[in-house]
């Protein structure tokens, strides 16, 4: 088992955040991944409930239990464009758990654009008009807790909504 240093796991986590790790030009990461209709679906954008579910359906596919959603706390302006949830796991979670939930979001028109696995860190990313969806699984620490947290950590950001935010604020 690798433990992160502390600190990268959040450091990671808000970079994706921020800058939304699934390019949104990226091909798949391998042929057969998505779909034309997943990709092209008529009025296909997903509004922040239709996220949260899908999120949800995703983890109880993975047979990760528990995930704990919280709100943008830094900004309240951007929670409305974004969902983020950690999930506690008593080990480091199964990669078998992350091809089920991207198999289940993949039913549910979500595009996936990496599934990576180094040294017991997990990442599985994806996107559906205008989200893009990151999955972080492994142990390091969180900014909230004092002790290194085991599970996953999950960031969903509406990449239309966050634009709009970010030029109303802008002066």
């Amino acid at each position: 088992m690798r433990v992160l240093p502390k600190g990268v796991v959040a450091a990671v986590a808000a970079a994706m955040l921020l800058s939304g790790c699934a390019d949104q030009g990226a091909e798949p990461d391998s042929p057969g991944t998505g779909t034309t209709a997943s990709r092209n679906m008529p009025g296909a954008a997903v509004s922040l409930a239709e996220a949260r579910a899908d999120i949800r359906a995703g983890l109880a596919a993975g047979e990760f239990e528990g995930a704990r959603f919280s709100e943008t706390k830094d900004n309240r302006a951007f929670s409305a464009c974004a969902v983020t949830a950690v999930v506690s796991t008593a080990a480091e979670p199964d990669p078998k758990g992350f091809e089920r939930m991207a198999d289940e979001l993949k039913q549910r028109g979500w595009l996936r654009t990496k599934l990576w696995a180094d040294e017991g860190i997990q990442m599985l990313s994806l996107r559906r008009t205008p989200w893009t969806l990151d999955f972080i699984g492994g142990t390091g620490a969180l900014p909230e807790q004092a002790q290194d947290f085991t599970g996953l950590s999950v960031n969903a950001v509406d990449r239309d909504c966050a634009n709009r935010v970010a030029a109303s604020l802008s002066p």
